[in-house]
């Protein structure tokens, strides 16, 4: 199997996974998070409606991304953000942050493909999102 096609996989199944998360989040006044974890991701995914820079919309929320050395500069991260950005991926969340960016050449990507960086970011690094 090709690297694309494999990435491509990958994320098809984080986007089952990302779907069944959601549809067990109670719309509540919390925030319910969850790690996932495969062979080439794992992202510690928060889902809530009340980031401040998008309050009542429902937001799917990324910390600590870390992609396999093998598959990194493949462009799995972009696909992801495609995928999402399309609204094809069945998701009702329409916001999607990123926490905790902490490589400049990673920041000015996010910046190029839509995101906006969020005034409330409370940490050393920066907090970006993107409403679809």
């Amino acid at each position: 199997m090709g690297c694309t096609t494999y990435l491509e996989a990958e994320l098809d199944l984080y986007f089952a996974w990302l779907a069944r998360f959601e549809a067990g989040v109670p719309r509540a006044h919390d925030v319910v998070s969850n790690w996932y974890t495969s062979g080439v991701l794992q992202a510690y995914t928060r889902y809530s409606w009340f980031k401040p820079s998008t309050p009542g919309e429902a937001a799917l929320c990324l910390a600590n991304i870390s992609i396999a050395d093998d598959c990194r500069g493949q462009g799995c991260f972009a696909r992801f953000v495609e995928r999402f950005s399309d609204g094809s991926d069945g998701l009702r969340a329409r916001v999607l942050y990123l926490e905790n960016i902490a490589s400049p050449r990673f920041e000015c990507w996010l910046l190029r493909v839509g995101f906006q960086r969020c005034p409330y970011g409370a940490g050393e690094f920066s907090t970006y999102y993107l409403m679809r």
